[in-house]
């Protein structure tokens, strides 16, 4: 690593630790001053380990970052040699994208990464270009669903090519059954949960057999949801429920654990519950999640259940504001501010300047 670059990343996580030790009152002086050190060096010279550096500071920022974000990998594209940086830039411009739900942009741009890694690259970074939901929900947006669904359906054949990771293999197949659920093609979304399950259970001592599992249950999990399956949704919960109750356990009882693949278990199961209106259970879930890894999101959530099952104010504000200050998930601000605007939870202080400032807004 540079010097400079050095010296930045030193600044940039010691913002991060101030704002971890006291996530209600972050203050972004230093966020700024490492953001105009960065640009000051890109604006010399574009190099790939700046770019990777001001790719993680203008995360931490917000819209504005993501907007950063998708301008910094269009130059880095286009100055670089290096075809797997190219890649690399190419797919977190789309997904910025997608995450500022600028669809049209992200579909125009993912079909042309697709079509460039279909003609230049290998087998394994063709289906990287289709394995993430978040860009695959830009296709619904824009109705062109069916299509993403074409080249899904097409390219399935490369998931038993030589050189292809499991890792792939699974995310694309868990995005094809995410998807199929979000957009009620049930049938579709039970196929690709069972073939997602076929693919993981070839070794189940791989390091991501535990994350990819989860991911199966939470798909199955929304597929009885939507087909108002209770009886089936319960005995998926309950299965869930016993694998976190389990980990808790041994935790408490000294043992080592996989405190991250915990979080995350947590946190996917108790977000799955929570759209089945399950809200006890999910806020119980959100909180253990919270006991392995302090995340936004997880408090994101927990104070929509919070909201939605007590309409407790001050809980659910202290929850909101910690996930909106909680800046390694600034990331996920537009996501979470979508939410808060969009769905049932929030309904009745969607006007709430307290929440409103909460958020951001």
């Amino acid at each position: 690593m540079s010097t400079e670059a050095n010296q930045i990343r030193q600044k940039l996580q010691k913002f991060l630790d101030d704002t971890k030790s006291t996530p209600l009152s972050a203050d972004d002086t230093v966020l700024k001053e490492v953001c105009q050190d960065v640009e000051r060096e890109l604006n010399q010279q574009v190099t790939s380990e700046m770019v990777r550096l001001a790719h993680d500071i203008f995360g931490y920022m917000g819209k504005r970052g993501l907007e950063k974000r998708a301008s910094l990998h269009r130059r880095h594209m286009a100055v670089t040699q290096d075809m797997e940086e190219r890649f690399w830039s190419n797919w977190h411009m789309v997904d910025s994208f997608a995450v500022l739900r600028q669809n049209r942009e992200a579909v125009e741009e993912q079909y042309k990464l697709y079509e460039w890694a279909s003609r230049s690259l290998t087998d394994d970074h063709v289906l990287q270009t289709l394995y993430d939901s978040t860009q695959a929900l830009c296709w619904v947006r824009e109705g062109r669903i069916d299509e993403w669904y074409q080249l899904y359906y097409g390219n399935l054949e490369r998931l038993n090519k030589p050189g292809v990771a499991r890792y792939t293999r699974c995310g694309y197949v868990r995005t094809g059954a995410e998807i199929a659920v979000q957009v009620e093609r049930l049938t579709e979304a039970l196929t690709e949960t069972e073939r997602l399950e076929r693919i993981n259970s070839e070794d189940i001592n791989w390091d991501h057999h535990v994350p990819f599992w989860i991911g199966a249950i939470t798909t199955r999990l929304g597929f009885y949801n939507k087909q108002e399956a209770w009886s089936r949704f319960d005995q998926v919960a309950a299965e869930a429920l016993t694998f976190v109750e389990k980990e808790v356990q041994k935790s408490d009882a000294g043992d080592s654990i996989n405190s991250h693949n915990m979080s995350w278990a947590a946190h996917d199961i108790g977000v799955s519950l929570m759209w089945a209106k399950r809200y006890e259970q999910a806020k119980h879930l959100l909180e253990v999640a919270l006991k392995f890894r302090d995340m936004g999101a997880t408090h994101f959530f927990l104070s929509a259940c919070i909201w939605a099952s007590e309409r407790d104010r001050p809980k659910t504000l202290y929850h909101l504001k910690i996930a909106q200050n909680m800046t390694a998930d600034n990331t996920n601000r537009g996501f979470q501010n979508q939410f808060f605007l969009e769905t049932s939870e929030f309904a009745d202080v969607r006007d709430d300047k307290e929440f409103l400032e909460a958020l951001g807004q």
